[in-house]
């Protein structure tokens, strides 16, 4: 059974439509997260200043800033005041739904209907479409991964120079967004040897892998890689120091790896969070499925064997009619076309050979770090949603009579029924709450009423969005700097510790507002140089309470405003 080259286009299309359908809506509801409001500030400043400086301590790449301005300048933003989430968070959207475009580069490889299936289960992911909403780099990485591995098979199929220039362009795109990216580039080193290695033990015949690292190719991609690199990195030459911090950075982000802090789990704190959810009684969640499939399609990749084509199916470079033997020019083992049970007749057994060892290669890695966020694990369940493709695939073609594989497809149907519900349910019911197993540290619905208070006060103030704030906060105070964007940056001050803010602002004007958090408030309490009214209390983040202080007298206008309203 084999998709025509325009209806698999076709449903491509659909399911990438689907996945944009599950993206898009209410990408304003969720409070926007510390990371996301970090990102968010750096292309802020990016659309003020038209520069972009890499810190090589915090922040990862510059590519989310750069691909988030279009997204700005459409929505005539003029400054980082006036923009909002959704300006934000439709730039991962969107990459989000297109990982499923970049199937049609690796449908041949892959399988036609493995592709299909594939996307679907990308699609409707409720993981893959919780973080594709989130604004952070993950998404970006998934897709310049898949998008620098099909350049790279389209290249391996034809041997045309532009192919190889366009893989190693998005490896340059990959390096620009997160350090990570060296887990996905060694993942795939890896796979290629343990591919080559696997043919010769399985087939019986040696690979021919160097064939393809032509020196000319080779260098092109890496001349591309760096370009695109450095281009992101110096900020267009504005910044000449950032390539090198993009390199010295290592350092760091090794150190905090291996380290963990507060963000150390077991090995098994991704494979837990996939299979297995029960955060209270009446809830279970569950990516069971596409894990189970990956596996069975693993197995299926590794299982086979390759052989020359045989069967009367066109080789490669041969028009119907010709002999249908072996390719005029050795394939080896990277694209040999397989007459194997359970593969349909347009996948190549060895590209498939390489996804199970990158996507194994991958989980390993991920898994021995101890520093652990759930949206880390975005890279390797990409690779579980292409095995899954071939898994559902592969159950599809062993059930042998058509009763049994309708019965089959059912049962899986009324699976991804069941992804998709958990999906919605995560995605738009549960998107702040702590019974969402993707929901991790993240900031209290509660922070938009502070958000809201504030700009009240600013109504009835003398300064309006000029008033003066003072942060005061041992915690990570983010993403507060999101939520105050719409007053005078400059008049909005942060503080880690209390005996800091008491020496650098004794000289100051009383500010209008104090926000702070428990752990400061007897010392900040003991140096207040005026009346203040200490009622109100917002959350955080779990745990972490906000207290605000509100000048008297700017208390009272704004209660003197509450009653003259209708």
């Amino acid at each position: 059974m084999k998709l025509p080259g325009v209806l698999l286009a076709a449903c491509i299309l659909v399911v990438t439509a689907g996945g944009l359908a599950l993206r898009l809506p209410r990408l304003d509801r969720r409070p926007m997260h510390c990371d996301e409001a970090n990102q968010a500030v750096k292309a802020g400043r990016l659309l003020e200043t038209g520069v972009y400086r890499y810190d090589a301590h915090e922040h990862h790449g510059p590519s989310l800033y750069w691909l988030t301005l279009p997204s700005l300048w459409l929505s005539s933003a003029e400054d980082f005041a006036r923009s909002g989430e959704i300006q934000y968070r439709i730039v991962p959207a969107v990459f989000g739904a297109a990982l499923v475009l970049l199937l049609l580069l690796v449908a041949d490889g892959l399988g036609r209907g493995p592709a299909v299936l594939a996307g679907i289960l990308a699609a409707i992911s409720p993981a893959m479409v919780f973080y594709s909403r989130y604004y952070i780099q993950e998404t970006l990485l998934m897709f310049f991964t898949l998008a620098a591995i099909g350049c790279g098979w389209r290249y391996v199929r034809r041997r045309l120079l532009g192919w190889a220039i366009a893989a190693g362009a998005f490896v340059g795109l990959m390096h620009a967004t997160k350090e990570t990216w060296v887990l996905s580039a060694a993942a795939a080193v890896f796979a290629l040897a343990l591919a080559a290695a696997w043919t010769r033990w399985r087939d019986g015949r040696a690979s021919n892998l160097m064939t393809y690292l032509r020196p000319g190719p080779m260098l092109a991609a890496v001349v591309a890689a760096g370009l695109v690199a450095v281009a992101l990195y110096s900020s267009f030459g504005a910044h000449p120091r950032g390539p090198a911090d993009s390199i010295l950075a290592y350092a760091t982000y090794l150190r905090r790896g291996a380290q963990g802090g507060i963000h150390e789990h077991p090995w098994h704190y991704y494979l837990q969070l996939l299979l297995y959810n029960r955060p209270a009684r009446g809830f279970f969640w569950t990516e069971g499925l596409i894990v189970g499939l990956a596996a069975i399609g693993l197995i299926n990749c590794l299982c086979l064997r390759q052989r020359a084509v045989d069967s009367g199916e066109v080789a490669p470079g041969r028009e119907k009619g010709d002999s249908p033997h072996l390719p005029e020019r050795p394939e080896g083992c990277f694209t040999q076309m397989g007459t194997v049970p359970f593969f349909p007749r347009a996948a190549s057994p060895a590209f498939c050979r390489f996804l199970a060892f990158y996507t194994l290669a991958l989980t390993i890695l991920y898994a021995v770090i101890p520093y652990k966020t759930p949206w880390c694990m975005l890279s390797f369940l990409h690779g579980m949603t292409l095995l899954a493709g071939v898994g559902a695939w592969a159950i599809l073609r062993a059930v042998p009579t058509a009763p049994l594989k309708a019965l089959a497809a059912v049962l899986l149907i009324v699976a991804a029924v069941h992804l998709g519900r958990q999906c919605y349910a995560l995605n738009f019911r549960f998107y702040a709450h702590r019974r969402n197993p993707y929901v991790y540290a993240h900031t209290s619905s509660d922070l938009l009423n502070l958000a809201e208070q504030m700009e009240r006060l600013a109504r009835v103030s003398p300064e309006g969005h000029e008033m003066l704030i003072h942060v005061v906060t041992p915690q990570n105070y983010w993403p507060l700097p999101w939520y105050l964007r719409h007053f005078n940056l400059d008049r909005v001050g942060y503080w880690q510790d209390a005996a800091t803010w008491q020496s650098d602002t004794g000289g100051d004007p009383p500010p209008s507002v104090i926000i702070l958090t428990g752990d400061v408030r007897d010392t900040v309490d003991a140096n207040l140089r005026a009346d203040y009214n200490k009622l109100m209390t917002y959350g955080l983040r779990p745990t972490v309470l906000l207290s605000v202080y509100v000048r008297e007298d700017l208390w009272q206008a704004f209660v003197s405003a509450v009653a003259a309203s209708p």
